[in-house]
This record gives C-alpha cells, sequence and structure tokens, in this order.
C-alpha cells in the first residue's frame, strides 16, 4: 500500500480543527443574526406598545390639541396684522351622536373672519376642529370664566383678533382630559393671550424651562375651578 506524502498528511492534520473552527464560527454567526433579529422584533414591539400607551395618556392627548390650538392661532394672527382682517374665535359644545363612557358631548371650535359685516368662513380653515373625546376646554375672558349658552341663536366670537396685533381682552385657556375637579395640575394644558396679542403656550414653556415675565407667571398659573 502506497503511503500517502508525509506534507498531505500535515496539510489533512491541519485542515481538519480549521474546518472545524470555521464550521463553529458559522454557526456563532447565525446565532448572532437570529439573536440580532429577535431583539429588534422586541425593539418593534415595544414601541409600538409605547405609542399606544402613550397616545391614550391624557397629558398627551391634551397635549395634541393645545398643539393644533397655538399652530392655528399663531397663524391667524400674523394673517390678521398681514391682511388687515379681523378674525373671530366662536367656540361651542355639541352632544355627541354616541354617548360614550368617557363623555356625552364634545367641544369645538372654529374661526371665521368679518366680510361685509358678516362672521365669513376662513378658506384656511373651513371646517370646525372637535377636540378629542372627553377633552374639555375653559376659557376665562378679562378674569371671567366664559360659558357656552346653547340657547343663543347667533354666537358671539369668545375672543378676536385684531388687524393692529391687538385682541379683544386677557384670555386663559385651559386644556384637559378629565374633569375640572380630578384634573390633576400636570394634566393641564395652559395657554394665554394677552392685549396686545401676545401668545404663550405656558405648560410648554415649563417643559422646555423657558422664563417669562411676572404679569405672565401670575396669569398662567390660575386654576380654573
Amino acid at each position: 500500500m502506497a503511503r500517502m506524502p508525509i506534507f498531505l498528511c500535515g496539510m489533512m492534520a491541519l485542515s481538519k480543527p480549521r474546518l472545524s473552527r470555521a464550521r463553529h464560527l458559522q454557526q456563532q454567526g447565525f446565532t448572532l443574526i437570529e439573536i440580532m433579529v429577535v431583539v429588534i422584533v422586541i425593539g418593534v414591539v415595544i414601541g409600538m406598545v409605547t405609542i399606544a400607551v402613550g397616545a391614550n395618556d391624557p397629558r398627551t392627548i391634551a397635549r395634541k390639541a393645545a398643539e393644533d390650538f397655538m399652530l392655528r392661532t399663531v397663524y391667524l394672527s400674523e394673517q390678521s396684522v398681514l391682511k388687515g382682517e379681523t378674525y373671530g374665535f366662536f367656540l361651542e359644545e355639541r352632544p355627541l351622536a354616541e354617548v360614550s363612557t368617557e363623555a356625552s358631548s364634545e367641544w369645538c371650535y372654529y374661526w371665521r373672519r368679518v366680510r361685509d359685516r358678516n362672521w365669513d368662513a376662513l378658506p384656511e380653515f373651513p371646517d370646525d376642529t372637535c377636540l378629542p373625546e372627553g377633552v374639555t376646554i375653559e376659557v376665562m375672558v378679562d378674569e371671567r370664566l366664559w360659558k357656552y349658552d346653547p340657547e343663543l341663536e347667533f354666537q358671539d366670537p369668545v375672543f378676536g383678533l385684531y388687524p393692529s396685533g391687538d385682541t379683544s381682552g386677557e384670555i386663559e385657556i385651559a386644556l384637559f382630559k378629565a374633569d375640572a375637579m380630578s384634573a390633576r395640575e400636570d394634566d393641564i394644558e395652559r395657554i394665554t393671550l394677552n392685549l396686545m396679542g401676545e401668545l404663550h403656550w405656558i405648560t410648554e414653556e415649563d417643559r422646555l424651562g423657558i422664563k417669562r415675565d411676572d404679569r405672565y407667571e401670575s396669569s398662567g398659573r390660575r386654576m380654573f375651578r
């Protein structure tokens, strides 16, 4: 029987552990990939759960409603000056078509502009904006609580924005997803609008650590109760 050359025997001897090691590393690589996939899947699931939970959080819901109000009010206050138009803010409490366990009514607001001594719809915001179910809005006008009267045939605006940049009064707004007696201070979004047309989202400024004058501080922290 012919003998295998020594150098071939050596190569085979060396190749066996290398092949074994390569196979082992390959197996380790697949395990790592599998672990990474599992981690990614878990991360996505946790993210989805967090978003779902956050979306139902009273503070998150009230904050989104406050953000929408701020965006429109800032835009219209600028347009009022640029276009020389007067805008009015209207607010109504309407019964829900389907009464839920959270609320039997909803708050809706809309903006109008003066045209031929009438309040006409705005092309930018022709539709009404209704707050999320269960979210309440309370408005103080010149330190008096504004109340909606459903018996009135024609509703007056809660406040107005003038071409001069001024407003019709000192306005304080509170938005919260609860009734006024049980709402925590941290769950209430507060907004102020003074006679000079200066608009402040008090709660957001507090979150960002923005300092304000004492007159804004005192008005912004008044409790609507």
